[in-house]
């Protein structure tokens, strides 16, 4: 249960901290600048903040799907071979979560690495530049939304596949 509450809490946390990179605007204007510039040292300390909590929940959720592919998802699969009750959708879910686990993780370092990039600008000098590359990074935070979202749901779905292979035994 207290894994579970972690693992909530961390999911949350990357959740909320979304609303930081969200924006449709395209380019930067006037005031906008003017405000980068004036809250330049506030901006980098949220982004160093938003880098440590992303890197705790990314470990944090690879280490949990790590876990239920390897833990779960194979073993359960290689036992219903073994006894010639081998599923279709499980093993196709199987390879599903394991290829899309593997985008996530080069999707995050993609992430933070241009993280890294935008932190590293000095925005009092150079806020277009900044605000191109928070652009860049507001994307990359959405790709890696979706990845979780995607892992969120192939894990739903090989449930239900768990649950009506156990109705039919």
């Amino acid at each position: 249960m207290r894994k579970m509450t972690i693992f909530l809490v961390c999911v949350m946390l990357m959740v909320l901290s979304l609303g930081f990179f969200r924006s449709n605007v395209r380019s930067i204007e006037k005031n906008q600048e003017a405000i980068i510039v004036d809250k330049c040292s506030e901006i980098h300390e949220s982004l160093k903040e938003i880098q440590k909590n992303d890197a705790k929940v990314r470990v944090f959720l690879g280490g949990k799907y790590e876990t239920i592919l390897n833990s779960y998802m194979v073993p359960l699969n290689v036992r219903l071979v073994e006894n010639n009750l081998s599923n279709s959708g499980l093993i196709e879910v199987q390879n599903s979560f394991a290829e899309t686990r593997v985008v996530f993780s080069n999707d995050y370092v993609n992430y933070q690495q241009s993280l890294e990039n935008l932190a590293s600008i000095d925005c009092k000098t150079e806020p277009k530049k900044f605000y191109d590359e928070l652009v860049i990074v507001r994307k990359k935070r959405m790709t890696m939304e979706q990845d979780v979202l995607k892992m969120r749901s192939l894990i739903t779905k090989f449930i239900k596949l768990v649950t009506e292979l156990k109705g039919k035994i």
